[in-house]
């Protein structure tokens, strides 16, 4: 008989698994009404000046980059080629310096980008990029072979998430903030929508999903709040070498804000990793305590495994009688909380898991800051051609705006761990369903 009720109990999804479910779905509920009513209606308009800009695909020939060597100026043509379009027609392009350090020959693919004014008198064909389509294809599949064979299909569903998002981000938030949207608004649905499917989606509906999610969404609340903060504080304006083609792209594209977007939509990967994680780690030491527990009150593991192995062993009361394993008193949820309980307190398990926390979190820090140096090493090493010091360096609109979005991160970390800790406790506590072992069931 409990046979069949553990088969049945095995075809219906848990508590927690049912509450997780809940959660995403009322997430989605709330967000999809205004994901559709702000989804693009429109194609992304040209430049201001009305000059429109397509891309199409070319094979060149006579490539002539003998001045490349000694130009300077990165943004004109210091080369020249015959670039042989698709539909036949053959055009003069100029080629940048970007294409000679490509080391672009006679026969190579790439991809040209084609100006039309306004009034479409002139039509401007230039070098945009060496043809790289193929060579990411399969660079891509071999990688995904290589998920595949370490990580499994949890692997494969994170590849499969990051390409999903990756379109979902071009398709709504990019395309959305160009058309003049509310950077902040975009991001924020960005976030909520992209973080709930991934996560749930890689990782399963369960207590531990649950609290990664709450967790991250505490931290990038707070980091966000905290960006808000110190820009304001630092009177930054958000304009850099980045940001300065966006307003030039369009003029209601509040730059600010943006900044302030991009900081979101960054920290979702960077806090998502660490609330796994942490919330890995809780459950963890709560099935080592819980194992602990379970064997203390059956007498010792080495017993408990002997009657598991046979399914009708002997277990003595504490009055000396002697039952079966289909006799024994199936054990109820608040004795088996009790067990939980027996190997530490909540206060006890919360410190174990941020001793663990705290390494993970500094080794964040670090890394987000060393990451931070790495993309801007270009820029540094520009502001030192200039005889820049450090101190007028640092307080420059770029690396000032640098700086704010890595401190920010890191208060959003500071709040992020503890979150997580506490709602991955909290959701092992209430949502844990009671184990078959432990009831004492056969």
């Amino acid at each position: 008989m409990r046979s069949r009720l553990r088969s049945v109990r095995g075809l219906r999804p848990s508590r927690e698994q049912f509450v997780s479910v809940l959660v995403a779905v009322c997430v989605l509920v709330f967000a999809l009404p205004f994901v559709i009513s702000l989804w693009p209606s429109q194609a992304p308009t040209g430049l201001p000046n009305g000059t429109t800009v397509a891309y199409e695909r070319a094979e060149l020939s006579d490539v002539d980059l003998s001045d490349c060597e000694t130009w300077i100026d990165v943004d004109s043509y210091c080369g020249q080629a015959v670039a042989h379009l698709e539909d036949g027609s053959q055009h003069q392009i100029g080629i940048t310096k970007d294409g000679a350090t490509a080391g672009l020959d006679d026969g190579d693919a790439v991809v040209l980008s084609i100006s039309t004014t306004a009034d479409g008198e002139a039509t401007i064909y230039a070098f945009h990029s060496v043809e790289r389509g193929m060579g990411m294809l399969v660079i891509a599949a071999i990688v995904l072979v290589l998920v595949a064979l370490s990580v499994g299909g949890k692997g494969l569903r994170a590849f499969a998430s990051l390409v999903v998002s990756a379109l979902f981000i071009w398709m709504f938030l990019v395309t959305g903030i160009h058309l003049g949207g509310n950077p902040l608004l975009y991001a924020g649905l960005t976030s909520v929508l992209v973080l709930t499917a991934v996560l749930h989606f890689t990782h399963g509906f369960s207590a531990k999903t649950l609290a990664a999610w709450v967790g991250t969404v505490c931290g990038v609340g707070s980091a966000l709040v905290a960006g808000w903060i110190m820009s304001a504080a630092l009177r930054l304006t958000g304009l850099d070498e980045t940001t300065s083609a966006a307003v030039f792209a369009s003029y209601e594209i509040d730059v600010r804000v943006l900044a302030l977007a991009a900081l979101l939509i960054a920290l979702i990967g960077i806090l998502n990793d660490i609330t796994v994680a942490q919330a890995s780690v809780v459950f963890s030491l709560m099935h080592m305590r819980g194992g602990e527990a379970h064997d203390h009150g059956h007498g010792g593991g080495s017993h408990g495994a002997g009657q598991g192995a046979s399914g009708h062993g002997e277990r003595t009361s504490a009055t000396g009688v002697s039952q079966t394993a289909a006799e024994a008193p199936v054990a109820s949820r608040r004795e088996l909380r009790a067990r939980r309980r027996s190997g530490g307190g909540e206060r006890s398990l919360m410190r174990q898991a941020m001793e663990v926390g705290r390494d993970h979190a500094a080794s964040a820090i670090y890394t987000v800051s060393f990451s931070v140096v790495g993309t801007s090493l270009a820029s540094f090493v520009v502001a030192r051609s200039y005889d820049m010091p450090l101190w007028a360096l640092l307080q420059s609109e770029t690396v000032a705006n640098t700086i704010v979005q890595l401190l920010a991160g890191i208060f959003g970390l500071v709040v992020t761990m503890p979150a997580t800790t506490f709602f991955a406790i909290l959701f092992a506590r209430r949502l844990g369903e009671p184990e078959e072992g432990a009831a004492g069931s056969s």
